[in-house]
């Protein structure tokens, strides 16, 4: 099983779009991430953390989750650690391979959030981009998954984020 969808990295009033993809297979069981060096551990430990904490069922199959983006390589030294705005729509792809969220198809959709080990999602807020950067969303066809709060301005295509994942107890 594979699948893929686009994160964000926010730079000022636009953003920088970034491929995320993983697979899962039939080796050893355990879940890696590639592509963001050591910084990959703690977000796969909270993951885990996370997925322990709920008690979710997660088949045991071997889950690698990829980034490819030398912009993400580049934020791993930064101290904006913009490579943490990439957590909630990993945590989004690892879930839906582990068939624990109702959302399956992830090619055309694009998410950025921060997510804690109390499980309190701090998603990208929207309403602080451009209009040009959120029409360019709309053009490309990309369903965003946002909270209801955000002002996203007219988007056609948008999944709010309460109707794929919530953690109960979040504070």
């Amino acid at each position: 099983m594979h699948k893929q969808m686009l994160g964000l990295l926010p730079l000022g009033g636009k953003g920088h779009l970034t491929e995320l993809y993983g697979y899962a297979s039939k080796g050893v069981p355990g879940l890696e991430i590639v592509g963001l060096g050591p910084k990959g551990k703690s977000i796969k430990e909270k993951f885990i953390f996370l997925s322990k904490k709920y008690n979710l069922k997660i088949s045991p199959k071997r889950y690698v989750l990829c980034i490819d983006d030398n912009m993400v390589l580049g934020s791993l030294s930064s101290k904006e650690e913009l490579y943490r705005w990439l957590e909630l729509p990993l945590l989004i792809l690892y879930w839906s391979m582990a068939g624990v969220l109702p959302i399956q198809n992830l090619n055309d959709c694009l998410c950025a959030g921060r997510i804690s080990t109390r499980g309190k999602i701090e998603p990208f807020r929207f309403d602080e981009t451009s209009q040009a950067f959120l029409e360019r969303l709309d053009a490309m066809s990309l369903k965003v998954i946002a909270s209801y709060t955000q002002d996203l301005r007219g988007l056609t295509y948008f999944i709010p984020l309460d109707e794929i994942i919530k953690f109960p107890d979040a504070s």
